[in-house]
């Protein structure tokens, strides 16, 4: 079974300017705003991390609030503010429609970011819940749920609604994050904040958040981008593409179960977390198609992966995703669980999964879509190029200091004959790699955010003689 064209026939460039195009850049705008000063709060945990005297004078620049706006301005920032602007845009291309109504995305978009500062300022103030990556103030999950429920319903619409009979493999998963994200959303908030329940069942339902939101709402939007962009810049189509459906159903059946695999050793119901070893064992099925159906397509033209910069930071990404998912596997055996647990390595698989491959990958997917909408390529690539390098580098020396920081940290922690002080001292070079990292990548997403900007402002200055004639010719 070959793969079926990356587009439709049916040209809907019309539709999408009259029907998308300001919501897409307005959650593109935001999302590299969120992305900004995420690596702002990034930056200065990681200078806490080595001065905790930095910036002590003010309390809502405590290491615990800076994490929890860091994790917010991720998750409900940049990744879903992102999100929304690439799935819209790869659903109407493939479904072969426009989504109606553009208007109320853009106000359901401008109340989703209103949540988010409102949640910031709460944090800001020490009104954040105690739950990581969800430490947002109860009170705001409602106005993200009023958003995000007239923001995913064009989304939904527009695959219903679609012109053409074929399915494609990125539909399946902008699809399937759209419907799992608002029921992990709720799970989360419901059993956590707003009916909370006691002892160890907190353990359980924060593990399955954390869990879902990563691998159910993060990923599939990614890897459907993939599926969408890495054909379409390699002039290829995916290799072994009939493996997709197994690839997509083995994923959402095994990372969802994969979440209790990070209490191994607490005071839990041993069955779930076996379970939950066996499902993350059980990620090398998936793991090993998208290894072909992404990588082996992305390296089948080895001239386009060079030429487009697009391609570069989706490959990147893809590759990043792959090696996460082996470590996911390898952290559940039970002797490397006991010397990465508690440690550094944990951290770094997260922020492999959020830089590594999520951002990456829609690093990529502006800078095809950004010039797309706007008509407008850019004059010279050396900066984006640079972007490129300074963001890979970035991650690199990042997850490098973290794992390899980890690891050492949770070797000691095995040996009695050193003191926890003693540990915390020998981390120093690790922690400053880990800021030289976090800087790099700072200065890189400044610099992504000058990118696209700049050719923002082009377009602009490039469109003010055409207005002007226009004019003219009116007034004449």
């Amino acid at each position: 079974m070959s793969q079926p064209s990356t587009e439709s026939s049916y040209d809907i460039r019309y539709e999408l300017k009259s029907s998308i195009n300001k919501a897409a850049f307005y959650f593109i705008i935001s999302a590299i705003t969120w992305l900004t000063l995420s690596s702002l709060f990034a930056v200065i945990g990681g200078i806490k991390f080595i001065n905790p005297d930095f910036l002590s004078a003010y309390e809502g620049f405590t290491f615990g609030r800076i994490q929890a706006m860091l994790n917010s301005t991720l998750i409900m920032g940049w990744c879903s503010n992102a999100i929304f602007a690439v799935a819209f845009w790869i659903m109407a291309r493939l479904s072969s429609t426009s989504i109606k109504h553009g208007g109320i995305l853009l106000i359901a978009g401008v109340i989703w970011n209103i949540a988010l500062t409102l949640g910031l300022i709460g944090i800001f103030i020490g009104d954040l819940t105690a739950f990581a990556w969800m430490e947002f103030p109860s009170y705001t999950s409602g106005i993200f749920l009023l958003a995000y429920t007239l923001i995913a319903v064009w989304g939904i619409v527009a695959y219903f609604n679609k012109e053409n009979d074929y399915s494609y493999a990125s539909q399946w998963y902008i699809l399937g994050g759209l419907l799992w994200f608002p029921w992990i959303f709720v799970i989360g908030q419901f059993f956590l904040n707003w009916f909370p329940v006691r002892g160890v069942l907190q353990s359980i339902i924060h593990a399955w958040y954390i869990n879902n939101i990563f691998y159910l709402w993060l990923c599939p939007i990614a890897l459907g981008a993939c599926y969408y962009f890495i054909p379409k810049l390699s002039s290829t189509p995916i290799r072994s593409y009939h493996m997709s459906a197994l690839a997509f159903w083995s994923f959402v059946l095994f990372a969802s179960w994969s979440g209790m695999s990070y209490l191994i050793g607490a005071p839990v119901p041993v069955w779930l977390t076996t379970t939950s070893i066996v499902f993350a064992i059980a990620l090398v099925i998936p793991a090993l198609i998208f290894y072909v159906n992404l990588i082996g397509t992305a390296f089948v033209n080895p001239n386009q992966l060079k030429n487009k910069l697009a391609l570069k930071f989706i490959t990147f990404g893809s590759v990043a995703f792959i090696v996460h998912l082996f470590i996911k596997m390898v952290l559940t055996f039970s002797s490397i669980d006991s010397v990465a647990h508690f440690t550094m390595i944990y951290e770094a698989h997260h922020w492999q999964l959020i830089y590594g491959f999520f951002s990456m990958i829609f690093f990529g997917a502006f800078y095809y879509l950004v010039p797309t909408l706007l008509n407008h390529s850019f004059k010279s690539y050396f900066l984006p190029n640079l972007n490129f390098l300074l963001s890979a580098l970035g991650i690199i020396i990042l997850l490098i200091a973290l794992y390899v920081g980890g690891w050492q940290q949770g070797t000691q922690y095995n040996t009695a004959e050193i003191s926890f002080l003693e540990i915390a001292n020998n981390l120093t070079l690790w922690m400053q790699l880990k800021l030289a990292g976090l800087i790099i990548l700072f200065i890189a997403n400044v610099l992504f955010a000058f990118n696209l900007s700049t050719l923002l402002l082009c377009k602009l200055l490039d469109a003010l003689p055409n207005f002007s004639n226009d004019k003219l010719n009116q007034n004449t």
